[in-house]
């Protein structure tokens, strides 16, 4: 029961289913000021960023023990926080060129978690929502939601799952078009998003030869407009998000303990994914075996067929049969598994790593190769979400090796470089590489990235292959035990819509404890994006901008 608990717990990806210089020189001057106090907690994200958070349940008293299986939080849980800021901005509407008014904005916010766990059921549940009201009327006050929730039932031990998983939070149309320091701009430049996936996992064992996991899941994703929005398409080439349903069955079945040097396995899968355009459905059956030479180095085989169908037919072929080989390492500390092959009828890589450099430091990276829709692609992300032991909701590669979760890692269900939403059925290679690290009083995130867009359906804008790329890097340290400072700045590149633009952003926040609840914080941030010529014809709004904030907030536990 725990091993297979253990399991679904942590998460599986499916086939359907990111000048300040001011606040942050004083910051990096601060970061290096090293007086003498005892370890604090660690800094967490929502810190970072000024965000208020509930208390963690780790840093709650524990009378006892989950009897959940997996957790360390007994019975319900129920914490809140709530934000107050005032933000200056040079660019309230998060347009191109000159046209960007300057504004003072103030944020009220509300961020409440919940916890419940008992001898079969886990809830977690963390949300964030903002009001933003703008004095000069540079845009109508917005109002924005974050939610991220995961639960699972226990219907028969060892038998039978019941798993939910749901997120709401704005979505980015394109990275191309408005953009703002805070990523709250334009509402021609957002969507409020929603959505879940739910059903059963059914496990049982055919003795020492097999086990079998089979996974029936139903999800969708929706999408409102915010106050604001025009009636117009401001972007050619960007329809932005619709409303999306997905169905799935997966059959898996893994040798077992009758198998020593050879393994293998069987996944049998259909999906199934409606939208307005029609139906896009995939049937795929593979077979993976796994010879191993030594006790830590093994070859691996993968082989099979993939059927993928449009109801309005593709630009390409991309049914077919799967043939890939590669390697997988198997050490105390460190996992890598990588293949190349041919599949969608080219050529296509797919693997993992997670190395375990300590208990709290970890370096995990993973390369994707799927067909489905940029809506698709959020309930994907969206299968990722867990849990880890204290009841953090993250993904897999956030979590170290003792359990504990990465400090400033987060959740999206929208990836990093991501592209704009085209409706079109479209194949996306993803690959990224992060490390993470938290010792002591330093916290440290780095994260590089890569996506590949293949466009398989549909009408686009230049060609129909488009990537992006860039990296990541946050860092925070505990100054005293009152006083924290980070620094965050990140590079991507966006070639896309028949041109590209290269987008930079750097930010900085010092806060610090007026008391155990209460604290303060100041931050700035800034972004600045320039657009290739190509890119600035297309549209008056996809043209070069940049942004500018500065920020005094104050935060309060409930």
């Amino acid at each position: 029961m725990v091993q297979n608990t253990h399991k679904m717990l942590s998460g599986r990806r499916r086939s359907f289913l990111v000048i300040g210089t001011a606040w942050a020189a004083l910051a990096a001057g601060l970061l290096s000021a090293s007086p003498s106090f005892a370890q604090e907690p660690p800094v967490t994200l929502a810190q970072a960023q000024g965000t208020p958070q509930p208390a963690a349940a780790s840093e709650r008293p524990q009378s006892q023990v989950s009897t959940f299986v997996g957790s360390l939080i007994p019975g319900f849980q129920f914490d809140g926080a709530v934000n107050l800021s005032e933000t200056y901005t040079t660019n309230s509407y998060g347009v191109a060129g000159v046209n960007g008014q300057d504004d003072w904005i103030t944020n009220g916010g509300l961020a409440l978690s919940m916890h419940d766990h008992s001898r079969r059921v886990s809830f977690d549940a963390n949300y964030n929502g903002q009001v933003y009201y703008y004095a000069r009327g540079g845009q109508d006050t917005q109002i924005t939601t974050n939610l991220d929730a995961l639960a699972n039932v226990i219907a028969i031990p060892d038998y039978l799952n019941f798993i939910g998983r749901a997120f709401a939070q704005p979505v980015v149309l394109s990275n191309s078009g408005f953009a703002t320091a805070s990523g709250i701009g334009s509402p021609n430049g957002y969507r409020n998003g929603y959505g879940y996936s739910a059903g059963p996992d059914i496990t049982f064992r055919l003795g020492d030869f097999a086990s079998s996991d089979t996974l029936a899941t139903y999800g969708a994703a929706y999408f409102t407009q915010p106050s604001g929005v025009t009636n117009i398409a401001p972007i050619p080439g960007v329809a932005g998000p619709e409303n999306t349903t997905t169905r799935s069955v997966m059959e898996t079945l893994k040798s077992g303990q009758d198998f020593s040097r050879l393994q293998w396995t069987i996944i049998g899968s259909f999906s199934e994914l409606d939208r307005q355009q029609g139906l896009f459905s995939e049937k795929a059956g593979i077979a993976t075996l796994q010879y191993a030479i030594t006790r830590e180095f093994s070859l691996l085989g993968t082989g099979g067929y993939d059927a993928l169908h449009n109801t309005i037919p593709l630009t390409r072929n991309v049914s077919g049969p799967v043939g890939m080989g590669g390697i997988a390492i198997n050490l105390e500390d460190l996992q890598f598994q990588f293949q190349a092959g041919t599949k969608y009828n080219s050529l296509s890589y797919e693997g993992s790593l997670r190395w375990n450099i300590t208990a709290t430091s970890a370096l995990s990276g993973i390369a994707t190769d799927t067909v489905t829709t940029p809506e698709g692609q959020l309930l994907n992300n969206l299968s990722n979400l867990t849990a880890s032991l204290n009841g953090t909701l993250t993904t897999p590669s956030n979590i170290y090796a003792n359990g504990t979760t990465s400090s400033l890692a987060s959740f999206s269900t929208q990836s990093l470089g991501s592209l704009s939403f085209n409706q079109n059925i479209t194949r996306y290679q993803q690959a990224s590489l992060s490390y993470l690290l938290d010792y002591e009083r330093d916290h440290a995130s780095l994260t590089a990235f890569f996506l590949k867009a293949t466009e398989l359906s549909g009408t686009f804008i230049g060609s129909p292959t488009s990537d992006s790329w860039g990296m990541m890097a946050s860092y925070a340290h505990n100054i005293s035990p009152l006083t924290t400072g980070s620094i965050n700045a990140g590079y991507t590149y966006y070639q896309e819509l028949g041109g590209h633009s290269k987008v930079y952003n750097v930010g900085g926040q010092i806060s610090y404890q007026l008391g155990p609840q209460t604290g303060v914080y100041f931050r700035t941030d800034y972004y600045k994006r320039d657009s290739s010529q190509a890119l600035q014809s297309l549209s008056p709004f996809t043209g070069g901008l940049d942004d500018l904030r500065l920020t005094v907030g104050l935060s309060h536990q409930l």
